[in-house]
């Protein structure tokens, strides 16, 4: 122990070893000293002289030697080891120098090889540590990127894709505040689209030129920009909105076309003394290169998709518009084909009334009054009332599908229409309610609304038609809703019911004539006489309902234009016409017949002839005739033509038109220009006088 004592003292006098002499140092102390004392032993003990004492020593030498030998090998292959592994000095830093220092081996003191290869292994671990560093990063990246794309096919919309997008890549550089903003083609300039760290004003007015500032010129030359410390840069003299730091601005192309710039800034690192700058690594510049690249093509596509999303809309609505427009042209088509059919049955049934009823009227007036023919009046006045009624139902049938504009449009008040239909209908809503045990309110809304264009009657029928199914609508009670109000030029009513509502289905065919959900006590004609009606007065009407929650029936008018009223004939006028010579023309002997007899009876003077050209003859016969009374359709000339005629040769002499035609129907309109007025079949002789009455001059 005293000599290892001595030998350390004395080794550590000397400055540090190489490995080599430690070796030697340690061959000496461990084979040499050994072999010594073991030589001393023997000398000691006098075995020294004798032969295998002096062999053993000697072979007990050789073998020491050998495996110095060997074992300075070794050390000269551990020392060139040490000497490969030591980094130059000039790349090394703090601490590989202090790490590289000869390191102190107990007895032995300091060893260089050792210290180097140290300083070696702690670089190596350091160099792991930092590439396990930057492989985790990278990882992080990639995950981060991976996550980007899966979310911009999950996210189509553009403000909340690049929330995400930002927020995501903030994340994986490490950096503070960031914006994304998008080139606006039209005022080619920049606008933020999602940002993360800005002030609030700075997101919202923030908008560059192309070429101005960092972000213009980027986006107007397509190249990155990084900035290692903005406080030093002067582009960053004026905007204090991204702090200080390091700063990088990156465009986002697609294909060769710049769509917008990533603005990105790391703040310094407070944590180290003084506080240390952290630019964007190559990493990070790859990153958002290779990020950037997909979300470029991202934005693109989902502006593409929001494109054909909104142009799908708009031609949707273009489809359902022109579905709505198919559907009120085949429903208009339908009532007009129904139409035609009905005004060739009604013609000649209207006809035929015509002489029920001239005859009828005739033999009332041949009757006596006294009471022996009572009876006879009697029935003869129940005959006249069934045949007026199958007239009326002939006009109903007429009326049914009209599609033509009114032909004698005045002014309507719905307000007071309203009015009068929820009092007429006040039986079904108030009486046969309470008997069935049940309550139907029942509210008018009415508002200020100006007089609409059309004829009362039909109007009066649509809103009854829409009252009616409106109460059977609610066989458990409810709430019925009669509502004005004006619009512009439109004058509108709503009636409204709490009851069933009805299907989709059910509300599309509503109109379809011959169409009804309440069996075989309705004929399914209402609401199609309605839609009617309410086309001859150039309107609409639209049902919103639904199955529970009602119905709702939504009437637009066009509002009425001032009218002047028509002079009514003065009384002497009317004495005057008592006097009248009037041509009867039409080539159905029994129609011609029976209002000529009619006319003989009533006290006026009648001539008849069969046909536009008989009656041209007799008017060259210069018989004088007050007024021409003439059938529409008649075979070689018609009504029309014969009117014409007579206007062109006898300005002066008054002309009438009768028909079996709707007074709508076209060939009436045409024909109406040329006669002073128009007389359905059939008709009575006051409405005839009257009807003459209401020509100007007439005597």
């Amino acid at each position: 122990m005293k000599l290892q004592g001595f030998l350390s003292r004395a080794i550590s006098l000397r400055s540090a070893m190489s490995l080599r002499e430690a070796a030697a140092v340690i061959f000496v102390l461990v084979a040499l000293l050994p072999l010594l004392l073991f030589v001393a032993f023997l000398s000691t003990s006098n075995l020294l002289s004798k032969t295998e004492a002096q062999f053993a020593a000697f072979m007990a030498l050789i073998i020491a030697c050998l495996g110095f030998l060997v074992f300075r090998r070794l050390v000269d292959q551990i020392a060139r080891l040490a000497v490969k592994v030591q980094l130059p000095a000039a790349e090394g830093d703090g601490t590989l120098g202090s790490a590289a220092e000869p390191q102190r081996v107990p007895a032995l003191g300091h060893i260089s090889e050792i210290g180097q290869l140290a300083g070696a292994f702690q670089q190596m671990l350091e160099d792991l540590r930092s590439s396990t560093q930057r492989l985790e990063d990278l990882v992080f990246k990639l995950g981060t990127l991976n996550e980007l794309v899966e979310m911009s096919t999950r996210i189509p919309q553009i403000p909340e894709l690049l929330s995400s997008v930002l927020q995501s890549t903030m994340r994986a550089v490490h950096a503070n505040i960031g914006s994304i903003m998008l080139l606006d083609q039209e005022r080619q300039a920049l606008r933020i689209a999602a940002s993360r760290g800005l002030p609030n004003e700075a997101s919202e007015k923030t908008e560059v030129r192309l070429g101005e500032s960092i972000s213009g010129k980027v986006a107007e030359l397509g190249d990155t920009v990084i900035v290692e410390d903005m406080e030093k840069d002067v582009r960053f003299a004026n905007n204090s909105n991204y702090g200080s730091g390091s700063f990088i601005c990156m465009p986002v192309r697609v294909g060769d076309r710049v769509i917008g710039v990533l603005n990105l800034a790391k703040k310094e690192d407070v944590g180290t003394t003084p506080p240390t700058l952290r630019p964007f690594s190559p990493t990070d510049q790859q990153f958002l290169t290779a990020l950037l690249t997909y979300i470029g093509y991202a934005v693109d596509n989902a502006r593409l998709l929001q494109e054909a999303q909104e142009s799908a809309r708009q031609l949707q609505s273009v489809v359902d518009d022109l579905r709505a427009t198919q559907a009120q042209l085949v429903q208009g088509e339908t009532l007009s084909a129904i139409g035609k059919l009905a005004s060739g049955m009604a013609h000649h049934l209207n006809n035929l009334f015509a002489v029920i009823l001239g005859r009828l009227e005739t033999l009332l007036l041949k009757l006596p009054d006294h009471s022996g023919a009572s009876d006879a009046r009697r029935y003869v006045e129940i005959i006249q009332r069934a045949a007026q009624d199958g007239a009326e139902v002939v006009r109903r049938v007429q009326r049914f599908s009209r599609v033509q504009p009114v032909s004698r449009a005045m002014p309507v008040d719905l307000n007071q229409l309203a009015q009068e239909v929820l009092d007429l209908t006040r039986p079904r809503w108030h009486n046969e309610a309470l008997l069935r045990q049940i309550r139907i309110d029942t509210e008018l809304d009415l508002g200020a609304i100006k007089p609409v264009a059309g004829e009362l009657a039909p109007l009066r029928e649509v809103l009854m038609n829409l009252v009616l199914n409106a109460i059977d609508a609610m066989p458990g009670g409810g709430r019925l809703t009669l509502r004005t109000w004006t619009d512009g030029p439109g004058v509108h009513c709503v009636v409204s019911d709490t009851g069933v509502g009805m299907t989709d289905e059910v509300r599309r065919r509503a109109f379809d004539p011959f169409f009804t959900t309440k069996g075989p006590k309705s004929t399914g004609l209402g609401l199609s006489v309605t839609y009617g009606i309410i086309q001859r007065h150039n309107g609409k009407i639209d049902i919103d309902t639904g199955p529970g929650r009602g119905t709702t029936a939504h009437i637009t008018l066009p509002a009425a234009l001032p009218v002047a009223r028509p002079q009514l004939p003065t009384a002497n006028e009317q004495a005057a016409a008592t006097q009248l010579r009037i041509l009867v023309v039409d080539d159905e002997p029994e129609v011609r017949s029976a209002v000529a007899d009619m006319l003989d009876l009533a006290g006026y003077t009648t001539f008849q002839a069969s046909g536009g050209h008989e009656a041209l003859a007799w008017l060259d016969t210069g018989q004088p005739v007050d007024l021409v009374l003439t059938d529409l359709g008649m075979p070689g000339m018609t009504g029309r033509d014969l009117a014409r005629a007579v206007r062109a040769r006898w300005p002066h002499l008054r002309l009438g038109l009768m028909t079996g035609w709707d007074e709508t129907e076209a060939p009436v309109g045409e024909a109406s220009s040329a006669v002073d007025f128009v007389i359905a079949k059939p008709f009575k002789l006051s409405a005839l006088l009257s009807a003459y009455a209401t020509v100007p001059g007439a005597a």
